[in-house]
Order: C-alpha cells, then structure tokens, then sequence
C-alpha cells in the first residue's frame, strides 16, 4: 500500500511543490468542500495535515476523515496543543500526533497588546464618542506605569511578556516551576494568587488541563484590584465565565479582551457580545498570514524526518 497524505485542497495549493520535493512518493487527497470521500479513499489514509485554514468551518469534516481513516499512522496539527479529546482518540489508536508549539505565539501576542493598549487607553470609549460626534476630551494611563501578570508562561505568554516589557509594564509571569529562562520575572504557581491580587491587567496564557479547568472564577476575580483588565488568550474553559460577567457587570473589572470562550462560537445570547468595555475576537489571535507560514514550515520539517 502506498502512502497518501490528507490536507484540505487549501493547504494543498500552498504545499504540493514543497511536499512532492521531500516525499515524491506521497501521494496527496485533498479535502474539498461538500465531497465525501469514498471508502477506499479513507482507508488509503496514512498522512493528514490539520492546518490552519480547517478552523473553524472545516474542523470537523476534516477530524471525521481522519478518524474514519483505519491506516492513519501520522498527524500534524497546526495547533499549539492538544486538550481537545479528539487527538487523544488519535493517540489512543497509535497515530503519532504532531502539533505546534509556538507558531501562531508571535501572532497572539499582538492581538494581546491591541487588547490591552485598547482597553488601557480607552479606545471603546474613543469610538463611542466618535459615533456619537462628541468632543470629550478624557484622561487615562500610560501601559508603563502598570503591572502586568501573565499566567502561564509558555511560548504565548513569553513572547506577551517580550511585548510588553517594551512599554516599560511591570511583568511578572506565573508557571508551575520557573526555569529561570524567562523573558520577565517569573514566579512559581504557588505564588499565583499573589499576581493576581497585585496586577493591573491579567493575561491568560494557560492549556485547558484538568487543574486550569475553572481555575479563574469568583475566588480569583474577587482578589483582583477593582478595575483589572482581564486578556484571555488561552482556553475559554480556563474561566468561570458566569463569574467574569458577574464581575464585568458589578464593575469591579474594568474590561476583558477575549479571544476564547468556554462555548465556540459564542452563543448570539451571550451578555459579552454588548458590554461596553468588552473586545470580543472569534478564537482568530493567532490567525496571520505569517503565523500560517510558520505552521506550514513545521509541517514540512516535521514530515521531512518521518518519510
């Protein structure tokens, strides 16, 4: 049996030359829109990319394949990690699953800093008045004079503090275990709880494990300085989301900028979608044409030393 890669006929396009020039004997089967793949297709399976473009609209036809694919030895995720069960099945079953760390984190990290000079510098507001035609002249902070607590150190949270730290912000970073490498003062979980009670703004970086399920709810969001920023770019299910709106609404929050949800999309009837101080993007941070590049050049590598 030969071996046939799956990719959606998107990352086909960009990937052929590249692909045909490491593994000339792979073959490819695009995934296309509205096609079924016949039985034999599905069992010729051997390779599948999961990039970028299948998120979110073709997520699940794409996954449905691969899972129907009994031969399937090797997958490639552009994703950052792997907490969703479905790679697990995967992992289960034998397949190597590959994803990637750090490609979308540069990305991210912008995103981070929009939110956070937005919501600091009273850009909601500037854009009311602008609607409005009104001429309302208000004061407000520089970044710099702010602490800055990232929780979860990772490869998004170190490139949010390398941005950051630019303004001049205070940034202290929360891990389970400093390694000492990183970017900005770096403290251990056990010290979590004292970040969050000291910092300005709170940037959540964190993979959606069983001990970060929740881990942000009406306990953490009470201790934070009335008027925190809260940023989540991590997983939407790390935060107790009834407590932020709670918190949000009592005004004790001065704002979120969130790019996850504990439900995706978000529901129509969702409180966050109208709040005032609230930036809402649809889980699409780390959705650049770089960051995309970056993911495609791990794929090729990564499949360069399986073939």
């Amino acid at each position: 049996m030969g071996h046939v890669l799956l990719m959606t006929d998107t990352a086909a396009a960009n990937l052929r030359e590249r692909v045909a020039s490491i593994a000339p004997d792979l073959q490819i089967l695009e995934l296309i829109d509205g096609v079924e793949l016949s039985e034999d297709e599905l069992i010729s399976i051997t390779h599948a990319f999961f990039s970028a473009d299948c998120w979110p609209d073709r997520s699940t036809p794409f996954l449905r394949a691969c899972l129907a694919a009994p031969n399937l030895r090797w997958l490639q995720s552009a994703s950052a990690g792997g907490d969703h069960p479905v790679f697990a099945k995967f992992q289960d079953r034998g397949v190597e699953v590959l994803f990637t760390p750090g490609g979308s984190a540069p990305s991210i990290a912008q995103t981070v800093m929009m939110m956070l000079l937005a919501l600091v510098r009273g850009l909601p507001e500037l854009l009311d008045a602008q609607q409005r035609r009104a001429w309302e002249v208000r004061s407000t902070v520089d970044v710099g004079d702010l602490r800055v607590g990232i929780i979860g150190m990772g490869s998004i949270g170190a490139e949010v503090a390398k941005l950051v730290s630019v303004t001049g912000a205070e940034v202290i970073g929360v891990r389970r275990t400093p390694r000492g490498d990183e970017p900005c003062e770096t403290w251990p979980d056990s010290r979590r709880d004292e970040v969050l009670a000291s910092s300005d703004v709170i940037v959540l970086c964190m993979p959606l494990t069983d001990e970060t399920h929740h881990s942000i709810g009406n306990r953490e969001f009470s201790m934070m300085p009335k008027g925190a920023i809260v940023i989540n770019v991590g997983r939407g299910n790390c935060v107790d989301e009834e407590a932020m709106i709670a918190h949000l609404e009592s005004g004790h929050l001065g704002g979120a900028g969130l790019d996850v949800f504990a439900v995706e999309p978000l529901p129509q009837e969702s409180p966050l979608w109208s709040m005032p101080r609230v930036l809402i993007s649809p889980h699409s941070s780390g959705t650049t044409d770089r960051s995309i590049r970056r993911t495609e050049d791990a794929f090729v590598e990564n499949l360069r030393k399986t073939t």
